[in-house]
């Protein structure tokens, strides 16, 4: 089998949250999806990439970006066959603590250790997005947690590597469903449930527009990007039993306020809390009886 090549895209900027959150919002205009942006970062700045099988689909991206001149932020193309690339990305991740309870483990990590009374959870993707290191994954890890013995069903909107079905099942489901919009993160979804002999009952291809309402569960998380929250938001909330709870998470600091007052308007929808990181926010509501 011959070698593939990948063509990176690199966005390369100050650790500035206001030019983070401005780059996220630009890539999502751009039809960029969370799951397709590996993150990285040092002591002096941080950089975004985003991978394609072809140099012009490459180009493509960084010139709609050069357009939009956005001030402080380089970008960058360079050429990887796919193995190299996934091994350099690969030697910067580590097991670690996602929830409390919940301990994250690299699957290519070879005997690694889950700490006396963790709940391991063994994980493998070829992006950044969905391992729990980002802010959006981990609040929403956490909510899910944190009412652990309250809820039996839950959905998960835009499920990436499947880590928030996880949390979900050690937190006490015993219904699970699951959709994502990139067939390629449902897929590894599937397999890092079942490598933790874990079971989604309803895992699928598709998006929040075209997702087909069958029943209400009693608690839904959805970490999506604000537009599609804002867009979507009584789709949303139509997925909620009523006493149920909504987690919802992606929210840049920059579009706390609109996405608070949106869902403040919604009839029936009490807040009980917002978590709020570096560049990240996340909420929890109540969907009241």
């Amino acid at each position: 089998m011959s070698q593939k090549t990948l063509y990176e895209v690199i966005l390369r900027m100050s650790k500035d949250p206001v030019v983070g959150s401005c780059v996220r919002v630009a890539l999502s205009e751009l039809g960029i999806l969370f799951s397709d942006i590996v993150e990285q970062e040092d002591r002096k700045c941080r950089r975004l990439s985003v991978f394609y099988p072809t140099v012009k689909s490459a180009r493509q991206l960084q010139k709609k970006f050069l357009s939009l001149r956005i001030k402080g932020v380089k970008v960058l193309l360079r050429t990887h066959d796919q193995h190299d690339w996934e091994t350099r990305w690969k030697k910067g991740w580590k097991p670690f603590a996602l929830t409390p309870r919940v301990h994250v483990i690299p699957c290519f990590i070879e005997n690694a250790k889950c700490p006396v009374g963790k709940t391991p959870f063994y994980l493998d993707t070829t992006a950044a997005f969905g391992t729990g290191l980002h802010e959006t994954t981990r609040f929403s890890a956490q909510l899910i947690e944190m009412n652990q013995g309250k809820f039996k069903s839950f959905l998960d909107v835009g499920t990436g590597t499947g880590i928030l079905v996880a949390v979900a099942l050690f937190s006490g489901a015993s219904y699970t469903e699951a959709f994502d919009i990139d067939a390629d993160a449902v897929k590894v979804a599937q397999d890092n449930l079942k490598v933790n002999h874990l079971k989604c009952n309803v895992l699928a291809t598709c998006d929040v527009k075209h997702y087909k309402v069958r029943r209400s569960f009693d608690l839904v998380a959805a970490n999506l990007i604000t537009h599609d929250l804002v867009a979507f938001r009584d789709k949303i909330i139509s997925c909620v039993a009523p006493g149920g709870q909504l987690i919802i998470s992606g929210i840049s600091l920059k579009n706390m306020a609109l996405v608070k007052k949106t869902y403040n308007k919604a009839v029936g929808l009490k807040c009980l809390k917002v978590t709020q990181g570096k560049e990240w926010s996340a909420f929890l509501f109540r969907k009241v009886s």
